[in-house]
């Protein structure tokens, strides 16, 4: 009988660290996402108040994550046509003859930080990335600055060799991109709107 007792005592170990295991090794390929906020640009205005031309867009001094300038420029065409406040215009001389036509210049940046934490036995590693767009709008005598910064981190558990290393994906990358500009944008168009009512 104690012999029997003893086998079931060690089957009973056996089990539970195996099921310990596998909730490690399970939480271990569960990646940690963070809930990405969504910054939408809602329709504003009716018709445009304001015209602009696109002079250029570039990268400020940190760019890791090696975004396009092309992706920057159609993504901020994008959200200022959605807002209805803005119509892009190619005529650079109207700032003299136009108050309501600005210049426009874009500045972008971002930081990606990958880090782990812990030992041999365990160990966490986390992947973050921070995004800045700044519109500058200029008229002859005139620069309006407006911000917009968003930021999204991942991470990740490891045990042993079991697991992976957190990582951003593309649309975790696109959407929080895309929440920096709107973020701009909308400040632009609160902005613009001030301006108009107080004339």
């Amino acid at each position: 009988m104690k012999s029997f007792k003893a086998f079931n005592s060690k089957g009973f170990y056996t089990k539970s660290c195996l099921a310990a295991l596998s909730v490690l090794l399970l939480s271990a390929c569960a990646q940690k996402f963070n809930d990405l906020p969504n910054t939408r640009v809602l329709k504003t205005c009716q018709a445009p108040i304001a015209t602009y031309n696109l002079l250029d867009s570039k990268s400020g001094d940190y760019n890791d994550l090696t975004i396009p300038n092309t992706q920057i420029q159609e993504m901020v065409e994008k959200s200022l046509a959605q807002s209805g406040c803005f119509s892009q215009s190619p005529e650079i001389s109207t700032t003299e003859t136009n108050d309501h036509h600005y210049q426009l210049e874009v500045m972008y940046g971002n930081i990606n930080t990958q880090k782990k934490q812990g030992g041999f036995w365990s160990s966490q590693t986390s992947d973050e990335a921070i995004f800045e767009v700044q519109l500058s709008f200029m008229r002859t005598d005139e620069v309006r600055i407006f911000r917009g910064k968003s930021s999204i981190q991942n991470q990740n558990d490891r045990y042993l060799f079991f697991g992976k290393k957190a990582k951003l994906n593309p649309n975790q990358i696109q959407i929080t991109l895309q929440n920096a500009i709107n973020s701009a944008i909308n400040e632009a168009t609160r902005n613009l709107i001030q301006i108009q009512n107080a004339d």
